[in-house]
């Protein structure tokens, strides 16, 4: 008898249908207008649109985009010349497509490291120095590179530490990196200065517009001004930027921009050694669905630039509205938010308390742990939600402070990794 997903007898379809309904109904809602967490929903048009390209082109491996399924390679072209021209990227740039942002921010590490290891200028071992709110995957990538992490001790400022930084670099560090905006904080660090920075330390700079690339552009398109960070700053070597985000496309799919196409070697792989003949690959991943590329380039042939300016502009308002009202009770927002999302506080609370219990009473909200803050993500379902999560915010804190309310106000999760081990067959019972 078997266990797990697969069982005795086969199952039909209905059945199926049925029981993937009863588990989605277990998830929390990603595009509800109560869900501030990590979502990127802009309507149910452009969510089909997304899922409409997706399914066309589930089956179809990326892998051959440039052999059996050419219409993937044309794809890819369109998608890139789209990112050349948002993050004016100069002529001669290139880019890689890559299935997230951690294997952007791996890639511009693994191009760092072995560009330095032909040119042999620096001694072994690397290094790469990060802010303290760089994302985690970079420490991923150093660690699989065998490439040493310089991260930033926490501060009381949510940017880049310049002076921390300045003092860890020295002769073997390959990449300096600064977030455009980071994830704990929606405040971009002050990339110019850190392409000065580099440029001193005759280094590399990786930008990482992960989260803010496919807002901030439409922002400044906006008028709203926000700070440079793409490739009109002299010394970005890199950027990545994560179309399933605020491209509004499926998961997975992120790009790597290169200042100049010929890094992208250093992240490539050919191999002829073997029966079959070439095997090339432009980055880590192998096989993929060409459903997320495809996803990216139907958004962005749906919406224009047109769409994508409509929908920065009410994501914007209603941040806007709801920092406006936060504020009227009396909130600190932390820095200046130029992105989608801020963090703010409320005084004389602990306000990893006031998350838990907001998201207990179905206002799904994240948190950080220094400072302790509560943090929205702000996507195009939350107008209504705007004033209603005000109010909220308003009973609950006068519950905690009143004492009629209390947790453990627990610490922030990003991401949970569980690993289930195998039970023998009648061991349970045994015990």
């Amino acid at each position: 008898m078997t266990t797990g997903a697969l069982g005795e007898d086969p199952l039909s379809r209905a059945e199926i249908e049925r029981l993937l309904a009863d588990a989605k109904a277990r998830n929390l809602p990603w595009q509800g207008p109560r869900m501030f967490r990590p979502s990127y929903f802009a309507g149910y048009d452009i969510l089909e649109v997304a899922t409409l390209a997706f399914n066309r082109f589930a089956s179809d491996n990326w892998l051959y985009g440039r052999t059996s399924y050419p219409a993937l390679g044309e794809f890819e072209d369109d998608v890139l010349d789209t990112l050349y021209d948002l993050f004016h990227a100069p002529s001669g740039a290139g880019g890689i497509l890559t299935s997230g942002g951690t294997e952007s921010l791996i890639e511009a590490i693994h191009i760092a490291r072995d560009k330095e290891r032909i040119a042999a200028k620096r001694s072994q071992p690397y290094n790469i120095v990060l802010p303290h709110t760089a994302h985690p995957a970079l420490d991923k990538g150093a660690h699989l590179l065998d490439v040493e992490v310089r991260r930033a001790p926490s501060s009381d400022g949510v940017l880049a530490d310049l002076g921390w930084m300045t003092q860890a670099c020295d002769a073997s560090t390959i990449l300096v990196v600064g977030s455009a905006p980071p994830y704990p904080f929606g405040q971009v660090d002050p990339i110019a200065d850190l392409a000065a920075l580099a440029k001193e330390k005759h280094t590399r700079l990786h930008v990482d517009a992960c989260l803010g690339g496919m807002i901030l552009p439409f922002s400044e398109m906006l008028g709203r001004q926000p700070p440079l960070f793409d490739f009109r700053i002299q010394g970005v070597h890199s950027l990545s930027v994560d179309l399933h985000k605020f491209g509004y496309s499926a998961k997975g799919i992120s790009a790597l921009l290169l200042n100049e196409a010929d890094d992208a070697q250093y992240a490539r792989m050919v191999f002829t050694n073997w029966p079959a003949g070439m095997y090339g690959t432009p980055s880590i991943s192998g096989t993929r669905p060409g459903g997320a590329l495809a996803s990216a380039w139907a958004v962005m042939r749906y919406l224009g630039r047109k769409g994508f300016i409509e929908r920065t502009r009410q994501i914007f308002d209603v941040r806007d509205a709801i920092i406006m009202g936060l504020r009227d009770l009396g909130a600190e927002t932390i820095g200046s938010p130029d992105c989608y999302h801020f963090n703010f506080t409320m005084p004389e609370i602990d306000n990893l308390v006031l998350a838990d219990q907001l998201t207990k009473d179905g206002w799904i909200v994240s948190s950080t742990e220094s400072p302790k803050t509560v943090q929205l993500m702000i996507t195009a379902a939350h107008g209504p939600s705007a004033q209603p999560l005000v109010q909220a915010v308003k009973e609950i804190s006068a519950d905690i402070q009143a004492g009629r309310r209390d947790s453990t106000g627990a610490g922030s999760v990003y991401s949970k990794v569980v690993v289930k081990p195998r039970i023998a067959k009648g061991a349970a019972a045994r015990a």
